[in-house]
């Protein structure tokens, strides 16, 4: 089934309001500020992809109610005067690329900013067996109930996610993850970070092959009843959850890693 564009509001001097002034993104000397909002609703079939990259802001998923993806974008530029944020603001681009087999967005804005800056922030909604990729290099992720199978990737900035039941793979450089699950799914979890913490939260009763270590720091298994099947030691545990199952593989260098039981 071909990706259908459902509506669209795109930003623009005649498709958005654009505010001046006010708020609170602070880029030091950049006093003036500009923002618009940009929209759009997907069809995608079921096994199909969504994915977004981003460059500066933070990036939400949660469950979409109805059968579209929903998108909202907003967008937030600095610069030494108002006039010199809205300017900077027309230049941020928000690409589209359509398929067959999905939708993918990315922030696209210019290199360089002067003594101002830009800032995009995602709020998409996915319907069920959409499968999900969420990419940004500044900003945090956060992925609210879904059942679908999600990549998220960070480089300065954390992983947030509660009421997950889909597969996950979590990644970041300098920042920590945070999951807490309602259910293992058969493609698993990974969570992986370099500088910062990984705190997994599981049903006692979920199956599956545990794999945590650290480098730099704690590692923690409590509430649950894992077996050890291979290494264990103070900074890595290999074992069967109730039995084993899918995979959970847990890790950090500079950081403690914990799995519990919830």
């Amino acid at each position: 089934m071909p990706v259908v564009l459902v509506a669209a509001l795109a930003f623009g001097a005649a498709a958005c309001d654009v505010n001046i002034g006010g708020g609170d993104f602070n880029l030091g000397v950049a006093s003036g500020r500009a923002t618009d909002e940009w929209s759009r609703k997907y069809q995608i079939a079921a096994g199909g992809r969504f994915d977004v990259v981003n460059v500066n802001g933070q990036v939400q998923v949660e469950q979409a109610k109805g059968s579209d993806v929903e998108v909202r974008a907003e967008r937030i530029a600095k610069a030494s005067t108002d006039q010199a944020a809205k300017e900077l603001l027309g230049k941020v681009e928000i690409a589209e690329t359509t398929s067959a087999d999905g939708v993918k967005l990315e922030t696209r804005a210019p290199k360089n900013w002067g003594r101002g800056g830009v800032e995009v922030k995602y709020f998409v909604k996915v319907p069920a067996g959409v499968k999900v990729s969420a990419q940004t290099t500044n900003g945090g992720i956060r992925l609210l109930n879904i059942s679908n199978e999600v990549v998220a990737s960070t480089v300065n900035g954390g992983v947030n996610g509660d009421g997950l039941t889909g597969a996950v793979d979590a990644t970041t450089t300098n920042g920590g993850i945070d999951l807490s699950l309602g259910a293992v799914a058969e493609g698993g979890v990974k969570a992986e970070t370099v500088n910062g913490g990984v705190v997994v939260f599981l049903p006692r009763d979920a199956k599956a092959d545990v794999r945590a270590s650290v480098v730099n720091g704690g590692l923690s298994v409590s509430d649950l009843p894992v077996v050890t099947t291979g290494e264990q030691s103070r900074r890595r545990l290999e074992g069967k959850l109730n039995g084993g199952g899918p995979r959970i593989v847990i890790g950090a260098v500079n950081g403690g890693v914990r799995l519990a039981g919830k």
